[in-house]
């Protein structure tokens, strides 16, 4: 993940800002659904910019190679490759992004599985935007949302 500097002109004061610029993010999720409410509210929090979106994990390393996002938004159960596998190939590259695993399996041991995986967050669907929030405040503390 990139280093924090300190916000720009075009910034104001307690927004965040990763190395002059918002917090590029990627959404992976198969719902339509939930894409859409994740992408919804990155689009409406300031200091943040939706730069992808993925349907399944395979889709979601690749976006995350080309794209080189310093958030990713992972849902747990992905066709293909699961999100957890492709933490672990995310978090096997050189600086990897910060990674909330977002799920309906909010379960001890699913989180302890994303922990392991590498995830730096976890975030049950059944509160998703009031724990998004707190995930992404620990992780960029500066975040005003």
């Amino acid at each position: 993940m990139n280093t924090m500097t300190p916000t720009g002109a075009e910034y104001g004061p307690d927004e965040v800002v990763v190395d002059g610029c918002p917090v590029r993010t990627v959404v992976v999720d198969d719902s339509p659904i939930i894409l859409k409410i994740l992408s919804l509210f990155l689009e409406r929090q300031t200091g943040f910019q939706l730069v992808g979106t993925a349907t399944d994990g395979h889709h979601a390393v690749r976006r995350v190679v080309e794209l080189r996002p310093d958030l990713v938004l992972m849902d747990f159960r992905l066709p293909g490759m699961n999100g957890l596998e492709a933490i672990r190939q995310i978090k096997a590259r050189s600086q990897a992004p910060a990674v909330i695993m977002v799920t309906a399996d909010d379960t001890p041991e699913c989180r302890a599985a994303a922990r392991a995986a590498g995830a730096d967050g976890f975030v049950g669907k059944q509160n998703l935007l009031t724990q998004l929030r707190d995930a992404i405040r620990k992780l960029f503390p500066r975040t005003t949302l």
